[in-house]
């Protein structure tokens, strides 16, 4: 439905809506309305534009975008717009009038100029509704109308777009409504919405209806119920069912749908539909494999339950509870089955079979140690109905005895001309190969220096007893050897398979009895001194014989090392006893034990009070002497206190009267040292005057 409106008002609007463009921050644009919202231009027979995009805005804050579909013409194209941009598509619009030039690549230009219409207001008139007579009726009614919109204002605009929360399309006036609250939004032709709700009231309470409702538990019996409780309204209430009943409860029914209409005193009415249900009929259906053969405990019922409700309880007349029977010899079975419900349901099965076909295996030979194909089995076939028929895996027919088996599992099948079939597996086992190994192991007396071979034969597979045989004409498992050489053995099991091993055998000609093992050891810090002192570093020097593999060293303080030239450090003074133990490749030993004595550090300092920097070779420097001592710092300074030398090395040579180069002048000066003790790490500082003399 298309609203218009009188002139007076049309014109007042067009003024304020350009009073609004004329004071917008694109005014440079030009607004142009174009006859469709998304026109196609030909400019160039070869070549167009289609234009889509957001074209029009709903509201300030809102912003436009421009699509271009560029067809005909030679790509690539070029685009430049009036605003100096050079993309094909735009976003971000303000509303205004955008011009874009296209160019392809043969130089053909298309222009085409493209409007974002401005927001446009879109109002709706106050809804105009009658209310329903009854909160359960639907007589209800609502009308809405557009006060002021954009498609009343263009020219060739489609009709507004009306959507209503009850699911009514592109229609301005319902009817028929329920009470309840209804919503209606309405778009324009660039899809800008506006909504409104309002609310379709009762003129009296509405009628509410409860049931309860019970089913028949099984299918033939008509026990169902329907209760109604009816709420709202005026009562008195009258009940109407469709098949003639006044009353608010039913009882007795069958399955069906009850159809009922209750009324109140004010004339107001409700309808409902109630629908009983029965279980579908109980019933069994099954699946039998008859028993194959006479005696055979191999037939099968198993039973399929239709309708019903579960769970199921089985009762059969052997006793079993369970859906299926197997393991079933020829016979009659019956079954009685009793749904959740209590519903019942009996059934009769018959088996039955005509032959006593039995088959078992009399006898079977396993593979002889050859692993030839030479198994053999005999079967047993009695109680055939007719004549039989032989069917072996391995693809062979007929015969009840086979002699040309390899190992491996076999199936027969034999039947009867009852068609009875009987199934009989068997293994055709073969014999574990015989497999033999000769060890050996040598014995050595390290004390004396010899050596023994030790051989011995390990049998697998084959059938005990064995017969064994060396070639030194032993027959037994272990034997002896004194010489290098090649040992053999032939070994026989009780089926007379046979098998040989050899091996080489190697006696040393010597042991490492008696070979040479010495170690030495000294000091890593150079000194005049030949003691060994408490945490000095000490190196173990070896010589040790080619043949000895692997050693150990045992420092006698708790300490040890598999190293061949260690370094040690004993931290405690005393006598100890080092200790360097040898191993030869049988495991022989060789020893050699030094006895050290370790003593505590003496510490010493002496500082000279002259010296005489004369070139002489005596007394040319001042340097204190230190013994005992870890580290140590020695500062000259003259009278007046200033530094004059300094040094914190051990090795320094001391002052040799200069400072910066030049020599200083004799007299007095003073001195003051610093020096950590080796043994306790306690730091002294002594100082004092020296005299230098020319």
């Amino acid at each position: 439905m298309k609203r218009r409106i009188g002139s007076n008002l049309k014109r007042l609007l067009v003024m304020s809506m350009m009073t609004w463009i004329s004071s917008f921050a694109y005014s440079q644009f030009a607004f142009n309305l174009p006859d469709r919202s998304n026109e196609r231009i030909h400019n160039y027979s070869d070549m167009g534009v289609e234009v889509s995009g957001k074209l029009a805005l709903c509201s300030h804050s809102e912003k436009g975008n421009i699509i271009l579909n560029v067809y005909g013409g030679r790509p690539p194209y070029s685009y430049k717009w009036n605003t100096n941009e050079t993309t094909q598509n735009r976003s971000n619009l303000n509303a205004g009038t955008y011009t874009v030039w296209i160019t392809d690549a043969d130089g053909k230009t298309l222009e085409k100029s493209i409007v974002i219409q401005p927001p446009f207001p879109l109002l709706l008139n106050p809804v105009e509704k009658r209310e329903a007579s009854c909160g359960s009726g639907n007589d209800g009614y609502a009308k809405i109308s557009v006060k002021i919109g954009r498609n009343d204002y263009e020219a060739d605009s489609p009709p507004y777009d009306v959507t209503w929360s009850n699911g009514l399309k592109n229609v301005w006036e319902a009817s028929n409504l329920a009470p309840g609250v209804y919503t209606v939004t309405v778009g324009d032709k660039y899809y800008c919405e506006t909504s409104i709700s309002f609310e379709i009231k009762a003129a009296s309470e509405g009628l509410t209806l409860s049931e309860t409702i019970q089913n028949p538990s099984c299918s033939s019996e008509q026990t169902g119920k329907i209760s109604l409780n009816v709420s709202g309204g005026q009562g008195p209430y009258t009940y109407k069912w469709s098949h003639g009943p006044t009353s608010s409860s039913l009882e007795n029914l069958a399955a069906g749908i009850y159809q009922v209409q209750v009324q109140d005193t004010k004339g107001c009415s409700i309808q409902a539909s109630y629908q009983i249900s029965a279980p579908s009929p109980l019933a069994i259906s099954e699946s039998i494999s008859q028993p194959s053969c006479e005696g055979n405990a191999d037939g099968k019922i198993e039973l399929q339950i239709q309708g019903g409700k579960g769970p199921y309880i089985y009762k059969w007349n052997t006793g079993s509870s369970s859906p299926a029977m197997t393991d079933l010899t020829s016979g009659v079975y019956s079954v009685l089955v009793t749904d959740a419900s209590g519903c019942e349901v009996q059934k009769q099965f018959n088996l039955s079979n005509s032959s006593t076909l039995q088959v078992e295996v009399l006898e079977k030979k396993p593979v002889s140690c050859s692993g030839q194909p030479d198994g053999s089995v005999m079967l047993g076939i009695k109680g055939a109905n007719g004549n039989i028929s032989i069917k072996w895996s391995d693809g062979k027919t007929g015969g009840e005895k086979r002699t040309d088996l390899a190992s491996g599992t076999y199936t027969a099948e034999i039947s009867d001309d009852s068609g009875c079939l009987v199934t009989v597996s068997f293994t055709i086992d073969q014999n574990p190969t015989l497999r033999a190994k000769i060890e050996t192991a040598l014995e050595v007396n390290c004390a004396e220096g010899s050596v023994a071979g030790v051989a011995w034969v390990s049998i697998e597979g084959g059938v005990e007893p064995y017969q064994i045989n060396w070639s030194s004409s032993d027959n037994s498992r272990e034997i002896s050897f004194k010489e290098s050489g090649k040992l053999k053995v032939e070994i026989t099991d009780a089926l007379g398979c046979k098998t040989t091993a050899e091996t080489n055998v190697e006696i040393p000609t010597s042991t490492t009895l008696g070979s040479r093992i010495e170690f030495g050891y000294r000091k890593l810090t150079i000194s005049s001194e030949p003691e060994v002192r408490v945490k000095e570093e000490i190196l173990f020097e070896s010589e040790i014989a080619p043949e000895i593999l692997s050693w150990t060293w045992e420092f006698g303080d708790g300490t040890s090392s598999s190293e061949k030239n260690p370094i040690h450090i004993f931290q405690k003074e005393g006598t100890y006893e080092v200790t360097l133990t040898g191993y030869d490749v049988f495991g022989c030993t060789a020893v050699e034990t030094n006895t050290i004595q370790v003593n505590a550090p003496e510490e010493m300092v002496v500082i000279p009070n002259a010296f005489s920097p004369n070139g002489d070779g005596l007394n040319d420097t001042f340097l204190p002497k230190l013994k005992g001592v870890s580290s140590f710092t020695l500062e000259v300074f003259n009278t007046w206190g200033e530094k004059l030398f300094v040094t914190e090395s051990l090795e320094s040579t001391g002052w040799d009267g200069t400072y910066r180069g030049q020599l200083v002048p004799p007299g007095n000066y003073l001195y003051r040292i610093t020096y950590t003790l080796s043994s306790s790490g306690i730091t002294h500082s002594r100082s004092g005057g020296i005299t230098l003399i020319r």
